[in-house]
């Protein structure tokens, strides 16, 4: 254990039972007198309290190992500590409770897709039609709100890329574990203390363009980089993998325009709007629903725009609730929709040839969707 570590244990002193205890996942101090932590995707209060000092004590402590500044003219931190857990702290007056502070702990066992099969997240068929998919190299957004599962599912869909394939990963903050032979990780980096030497992940995307990648995976696209991601993905830069806050296969597309837009980009809507339906082939969305479990809710596969120039897209699996059990948890079934995929040729080539007839046995009707 690093001396920095030692310190840190130290000022966190309150709650490091829940920072070593494997079954909480974060840990939320919202100021000297309120800690909850995330318990198996439940929130639950503690008893823990600190002190202001002590509590504004840590978060500076924190800072300075990161070399960030913290103070009253700067009083937001987003850092990653050495373990990999994620940090962010506001301290007061902006933060009215007192200093707050959030701790997303980090992982080190990623899930595998046999684990998110085994936790109800998603079906095996589902997993074999997205194998497919990304071997087929069909580019695709995982998309869901905060703590939805987006980050561990990415991970899992990258154990299909092949072995054999450089894959350059890019984010804003490093989360991505991918366990593959040729991988080049890149991580933004924000200013100094004298506000000088920002990276973006635009800068970063433009690098990784001229080093030769098989695959590009962006942790989370959050601004004007969008833009740069969908063009290389539509100038052969296929099997690319990215995740985005958004909450239905449309809105996700929506969500991906918005993003563009950021990139100072001078096009009409309608241009925009056209580079994203040509560049997404899927969209699988995953949601924490109100028991804590996480769960793929809808997998999506992106069509032409329609003569209105709006989205569309063909849901081809789709999660539907069916109540809750007797010890309050979500029932519902991934169900496939029956619709049959454009991509089909596209998977075929990869050895699916049976996602036609698998998903009309069992539906004969598919689903359209448009916004």
């Amino acid at each position: 254990m690093t001396i920095f570590s030692d310190s840190l244990r130290a000022f966190l002193k309150p709650v490091v039972p829940f920072l070593d205890d494997a079954e909480v996942s974060e840990v939320l101090i919202n100021g000297p007198r309120e800690v909850f932590v995330e318990r198996r995707g439940k929130l639950e209060r503690t008893s823990a309290v600190f002190t202001e000092d002590g509590l504004l004590a840590a978060a500076r402590n924190m800072a300075q190992f990161v070399g960030r500044p913290l103070s009253e003219e700067r009083p937001r931190l987003d850092a990653r500590l050495p373990d990999g857990s994620r940090i962010h702290v506001v301290l007061p007056p902006v933060a009215r409770n007192g200093t707050t502070v959030a701790i997303r702990k980090f992982s080190p066992d990623k899930l595998t897709v046999s684990d998110l099969i085994a936790r109800g997240s998603m079906t095996a068929e589902v997993a074999r039609f997205l194998e497919a998919a990304v071997r087929a190299k069909l580019n695709i957004v995982v998309a869901g709100g905060t703590g939805s599962g987006k980050t561990s599912l990415l991970n899992a869909l990258a154990t299909f890329i092949p072995e054999d394939e450089r894959i350059l990963t890019i984010e804003d903050s490093a989360e991505l574990q991918l366990r593959k032979p040729h991988v080049v990780a890149f991580e933004s980096r924000p200013p100094d203390r004298n506000g000088k030497g920002a990276i973006d992940m635009g800068e970063l995307l433009h690098s990784a363009l001229r080093l030769r990648p098989d695959r590009i995976v962006v942790g989370e696209v959050r601004g004007g980089e969008c833009f740069h991601l969908l063009q290389a993905m539509n100038t052969g830069h296929g099997g690319s993998l990215a995740t985005v806050h958004a909450n239905s296969p449309v809105d996700t597309l929506h969500r991906l325009e918005s993003l563009c837009l950021l990139s100072g980009v001078e096009l009409p809507l309608i241009a925009v709007r056209a580079q994203v339906a040509s560049a997404i082939g899927l969209v699988v969305c995953c949601a924490r629903l109100a028991d804590g479990s996480r769960k793929v809710t809808d997998v999506a596969e992106v069509l032409p725009l329609d003569e209105r120039g709006e989205h569309r897209v063909q849901e081809l699996w789709k999660f539907a609730s069916s109540g809750r059990s007797a010890d309050g948890a979500v029932q519902g079934r991934l169900s496939a929709t029956g619709a049959t995929p454009r991509c089909q040729a596209k998977l075929d080539a990869v050895g699916f040839s049976d996602a036609e007839s698998t998903q009309r046995a069992q539906h004969p009707l598919g689903s359209e969707s448009r916004g």
